[in-house]
């Protein structure tokens, strides 16, 4: 029924959390794309690479219910918080998906480890990449805290406009990486 309301419009398959077994198969016999989070692609103790994703999904290392990636780090490797070792779990699956084995303890967050998470993404065999606006430009700040009622949850907005952000040298270079993972692997 969803198809064909749809049109030629693509349908794309929330399919994540407890999801009973027969759902991914059935989507993909249907040509819906479901939802690949890598750090949730764990298999008999591995986690899934990239190049066994299947063609038709959407690949993302968040959505609008998860910490962005600069507060994971940060809760993991700076700040302890209750939630770190929450967050230190998620990021070493990250880490995983990414093949990311750095060589030294000394790493950092926007010069090693999220330029090589971002090409691990971008490389992955997902019909479509994604990441979200947080992350792309690596803040920590979330939109939203799934299961609160909080009246602040939605209503969070840019601290920047476009053009602040393009008048920023710092954003350019930030920008500038992405665009050549984008081309180097071929999502351009």
């Amino acid at each position: 029924m969803v198809l064909e309301e749809c049109g030629g419009t693509r349908v794309i398959g929330e399919d994540l959390g407890t999801v009973p077994d027969y759902v991914r198969p059935h989507l993909l016999s249907l040509g819906i794309a479901g939802f690949k989070i890598p750090q949730w692609e764990v298999h008999h103790k591995r986690v899934t690479p990239g190049k066994e994703y299947e063609r038709l999904s959407v690949a993302t290392y968040a959505t609008h219910d998860h910490k962005p990636l600069r507060k994971l780090w940060e809760e993991a490797v700076k700040h302890a918080t209750p939630t770190s070792n929450q967050s230190r779990y998620e990021l070493n699956k990250i880490a995983e998906f990414a093949e990311f084995r750095p060589a030294n303890e000394s790493i950092k967050f926007g010069q090693d480890f999220h330029p090589a998470i971002m090409d691990a993404l971008f490389k992955c065999e997902s019909w479509i990449a994604v990441v979200m606006l947080t992350d792309l430009l690596r803040r920590r700040y979330r939109f939203n805290v799934p299961g609160t009622a909080a009246s602040a949850n939605w209503t969070r907005r840019m601290q920047r406009t476009v053009f602040q952000l393009r008048s920023s040298r710092k954003e350019r270079e930030r920008m500038g990486l992405i665009r050549r993972l984008l081309e180097k692997t071929g999502r351009v």
